[in-house]
């Protein structure tokens, strides 16, 4: 069995800079982690030259890795055992999953709202009239009709 070649990395930018079969490798610490153990590091992978910036695939925000960890992953991806592809793919589809769960969550929470209107007789653009109705009457007009509601009467002198 051949011996697997590592990529060495150098510290640049804030981060660790690596190349391998094209492609430039970044290994980033997320902040205020560096010093606990918790998985803190992820990888941004450009194609093509350093000086034009372009990162065609990050893990931040979808995977993170302990420091040996994210420089396996690199070198897995370098040696072509890790399809870029395939991630993209993975990783897509568990955003439009959160997307979708997050929208029933929303959709859920607006049903019970839409029927405690309905339980009082109104609309939802009913509801949104009246916002606009008292934010015009500014602090003081709402301070005076919660003095009202609160028994006090209308201030003198009106």
């Amino acid at each position: 069995m051949a011996k697997r070649k590592e990529i060495k990395f150098q510290e640049r930018y804030g981060g660790l800079l690596g190349r391998r079969n094209g492609m430039l490798f970044m290994i980033e610490t997320e902040q205020g982690l560096p010093d606990t153990c918790a998985k803190s590091h992820w990888v941004s992978v450009a194609m093509g030259r350093e000086e034009k910036g372009e990162y065609v695939f990050s893990t931040a925000g979808y995977q993170y890795f302990h420091l040996d960890e994210a420089k396996e992953f690199c070198r897995q991806i370098g040696d072509g055992e890790i399809s870029l592809k395939e991630l993209w793919t993975r990783y897509a589809a568990e955003v439009a999953a959160k997307e979708q769960a997050a929208i029933r969550e929303v959709t859920e929470r607006a049903k019970k709202f839409h029927a405690r209107l309905d339980a009082m007789g109104l609309k939802y653009r009913d509801l949104l009239e009246l916002e606009v109705l008292a934010h015009s009457l500014g602090d003081m007009g709402n301070n005076i009709l919660l003095g009202y509601e609160r028994g006090e009467g209308w201030p003198s002198g009106t």
